[in-house]
């Protein structure tokens, strides 16, 4: 089971899992935090932790443009292994590339995704009441005798 938790401003509270990102083209490694997004086909990179993270995007391949609510964004990819406590993933992984100042802008505060490429593998139960995030292997999830 891998425990998540709410995160954000009080009345917006979103749930998140904190997993440990590694990007091999660049010897980079080290905690995200990602929104789980079952809107989100595959898991994305947000510019601030691409920054954080020190990924020069001027190296990688262009890819897909990512559609949301906000328009469109373009994306680059790369090879990463994302590991959510135990369960490692190698995944492709596109990162949002923002590229005029005005996207730049409005995209700073958004946080990378957990897509359905990575949630696929579990059961998720989310329940704000109680503070619940929780990320069920399947074994865990057939425990729980539901129709």
């Amino acid at each position: 089971m891998i425990r998540g938790y709410f995160g954000g401003p009080i009345g917006r509270l979103r749930p998140f899992v904190l997993a440990h990102l590694t990007l091999p083209a660049f010897g980079l490694a080290g905690p995200v935090h990602f929104l789980v997004d079952t809107g989100a086909d595959s898991t994305l990179l947000a510019p601030r932790d691409a920054l954080t993270f020190g990924v020069d995007l001027s190296r990688l391949s262009p890819d897909t443009p990512s559609t949301g609510v906000g328009g469109r964004t373009p994306t680059v990819s790369t090879a990463a292994q994302l590991i959510l406590e135990v369960h490692p993933f190698t995944i492709p992984l596109r990162i949002l590339a923002p590229t005029g100042r005005r996207q730049q802008h409005l995209l700073s505060t958004i946080p990378s995704l957990l897509g359905r490429d990575i949630l696929s593998h579990f059961a998720l139960f989310v329940e704000q009441r109680t503070q619940r995030v929780l990320l069920l292997e399947p074994q865990e999830a057939e425990t729980l005798h539901l129709p």
